[in-house]
């Protein structure tokens, strides 16, 4: 789908790449290279496999309260990945795979979540 304007008393631009029907506008879509798609992709699963575990050892009480992040791999890669070395990141509940990506150890989040 083409960019769209939404008329309001103020304007947001809006940019879908699926149309309604979940198709692809192959023309807006993003050029990425297969290497940062497969890293990406790699950061994804580490994500809901990291995420498995600490929801077990939650559940276990070894942790305290964690918020699980499945189904959010990719919010937070997409959002992650585009910052630059000097740019703030702060955790968030539900950031996990985010801190990861941008070089938190898994040990370090498991301490955290440990207290």
């Amino acid at each position: 789908m083409p960019r769209q304007t939404i008329d309001l008393s103020y304007k947001v631009d809006w940019l879908s790449i699926l149309d309604e029907n979940g198709q692809l506008d192959k023309k807006l879509e993003p050029q990425i290279t297969e290497e940062v798609l497969l890293k990406l992709y790699r950061g994804m699963l580490l994500g809901r496999r990291f995420d498995d575990r600490l929801l077990s050892l939650q559940r276990q009480g070894p942790i305290g309260t964690f918020a699980p992040t499945t189904g959010q791999e990719a919010s937070q890669l997409g959002a992650a990945a585009v910052l630059q070395p000097l740019d703030w990141f702060l955790p968030v509940f539900r950031g996990p795979v985010a801190e990861i990506w941008r070089g938190t150890s898994m040990e370090g989040i498991i301490l955290y979540y440990g207290g």
